[in-house]
């Protein structure tokens, strides 16, 4: 790897060849984008280039403007993220800003980081194998659309693993995960977790025409039954959606929202915040979205090993404290503002500028024995070796995977999770294993 002093250059040619690309990979969905993410910046070589590094929109949306070449380090983040969905007020925060804001802020300018948004340099499909082959130092994309890269990150999405969302981000940051899991994976691929979107659970959304031509609410798995639905990468998305008794479809996001409107698709599988982060484009194709929290969806900021190891003590410990501190907000306001304030969700009185009101998006909350059906239908207690190949693929790595999904079960629903939001602290984090991997 080049130096901390030498990044300059590769970074400049990176910032210019990002207006290349145009198609755009949604969180957990391949689309074509949304939001402005260009960004103005100042362009005048300041140091911070004039952004407030809330992810709105105003500054900082793409590129910081600081002039490239001064700083000590530089380095590009690339993914489909963009403000103001996913900026740090939006339905979707994704950190980037904020990462962003926080670095040069603490560094004094010390450090520069170059956000890339919309696709331009990687999506949710290519970031992971960009950032292993060292096209780009960070880039973001699920864990699920990640197992096009790595099969055995699958795992993580095996149906009704993670009880809730405090449970998906407890078990994350776990001395266990990192030495089970993260190590061995790293070692293999030099490529590692930095940080996470706030924890979130998929649903299964219904579109226009679909509810228009049914008379029923769409509630348990039989009321699903032949639809046409938009899938993701994951290998679990194909299996989980085939075993509903639906079609799984591999469209474009763009080409998903014309069918949803159009009746050409029926439904989509994703979790509400990306759903509603991107202009409200995809929450108006939708009429009502069954909650049953099949699986996660939890959006990854892959970093590359190497180049980790070839920054300085002191820019390490950096990134690493505001990488954590990024993460550790997130989850802590996820539930009472990022999902009941912002999306509308699991409140009797969601406020007019949330989601579900200013899209006019029904939200489905089952009960006890609705929620189970579709655990009995999908969940691993009754379908592992639905999940079987996926479970083996932890190999690849020298994992067990069996004896590692079990530790997922486990971990998810000890005592020690978390009750709130509100109270999460991350326990372990990636720069003390960097060493191992």
């Amino acid at each position: 790897m080049t130096p901390d002093s030498t990044r300059s250059s590769r970074r400049r040619v990176l910032k210019g060849a990002a207006g290349s690309a145009s198609l755009l990979t949604l969180a957990g969905c391949v689309e074509d984008g949304g939001g402005n993410g260009g960004g103005n910046g100042n362009g005048g070589g300041n140091g911070n280039g004039g952004g407030n590094g809330n992810g709105g929109g105003n500054g900082n949306g793409g590129g910081n403007g600081n002039g490239g070449g001064s700083a000590e380090l530089e380095f590009t983040i690339g993914g489909v993220m963009s403000p103001p969905g996913s900026g740090w007020e939006g339905a979707q925060p994704s950190g980037h800003w904020e990462f962003e804001r926080r670095v040069e802020e603490q560094s004094d300018g010390r450090i520069q980081v170059e956000n890339v948004a919309e696709g331009q340099i990687c999506g949710e499909l290519d970031c992971p194998e960009s950032v292993r082959n060292q096209t780009v130092e960070i880039g973001s994309a699920s864990i699920g659309n990640s197992s096009a890269s790595f099969p055995m990150n699958d795992i993580w999405m095996i149906p009704y693993t993670f009880p809730s969302e405090i449970s998906l981000a407890h078990t994350l940051t776990q001395a266990e995960t990192y030495e089970q899991f993260w190590v061995p994976f790293a070692q293999e691929y030099g490529v590692i977790p930095l940080w996470y979107h706030a924890p979130a659970l998929r649903a299964i959304h219904i579109g226009v025409d679909r509810a228009d031509s049914t008379d029923f609410t769409h509630q348990v798995p039989g009321d699903v039954e032949g639809m046409d639905c938009r899938r993701t990468a994951s290998q679990v998305s194909g299996i989980a959606l085939n075993e509903l008794g639906m079609n799984p479809v591999s469209l474009s996001w763009a080409d998903a929202l014309q069918g949803l409107r159009s009746g050409t698709v029926d439904g989509a599988e994703a979790a509400a915040s990306p759903i509603c982060a991107y202009g409200g484009n995809n929450a108006e194709a939708l009429a009502s979205s069954i909650i049953n929290k099949w699986t996660i969806h939890n959006d990854t900021k892959w970093a590359n090993v190497e180049w980790l190891k070839s920054l300085s003590d002191e820019n390490l410990s950096l990134l690493a404290d505001v990488s954590k501190s990024v993460y550790e907000d997130l989850v802590q306001m996820n539930m009472e503002e990022i999902h009941q304030q912002r999306l509308g969700m699991y409140t009797d009185d969601p406020p007019e500028s949330s989601c579900t009101i200013e899209h006019d998006l029904e939200y489905n909350y089952l009960n006890e024995d609705q929620m189970q059906q579709w655990e009995d239908a999908i969940g691993y207690q009754d379908n592992l070796d639905l999940y079987s190949d996926i479970i083996d693929s932890a190999g690849q790595i020298g994992v067990d995977g069996e004896a590692f999904h079990e530790y997922l079960v486990d971990t998810a629903r000890e005592d020690s999770v978390p009750s709130s939001h509100s109270d999460f602290t991350v326990d372990a984090w990636w720069d003390e294993y960097l060493s191992e991997m």
